[in-house]
């Protein structure tokens, strides 16, 4: 899987969370969600270099845990929020 950023109106990020402003709607991103928003630019990001950085940044996924899986989970949150594009 592969992630872009679509468009978003207005940003604000303040320690590790940001707000968004994206289709006429605001939304507050988690540290992990801000964290995989910021790993990937207007250019198509491979999962595994999002997923990186999440581990980079949060550590290791529970036991039992695919950090690619996580990492799919969130980018397709993201999607259906209309903050990225995924391929």
């Amino acid at each position: 899987m592969r992630a872009r950023r679509l468009e978003i109106l207005d940003e604000y990020v303040e320690d590790d969370e940001a707000v968004v402003f994206v289709d006429g709607q605001v939304v507050a991103l988690s540290a992990l969600a801000t964290t995989a928003l910021l790993s990937v630019g207007t250019a198509w990001t491979e999962a595994a270099v999002v997923a990186a950085a999440l581990v980079a940044e949060f550590e290791d996924p529970p036991p039992g845990t695919d950090p690619i899986a996580a990492t799919t989970s969130t980018l397709l949150s993201l999607a259906e929020l209309g903050i990225m594009e995924l391929q």
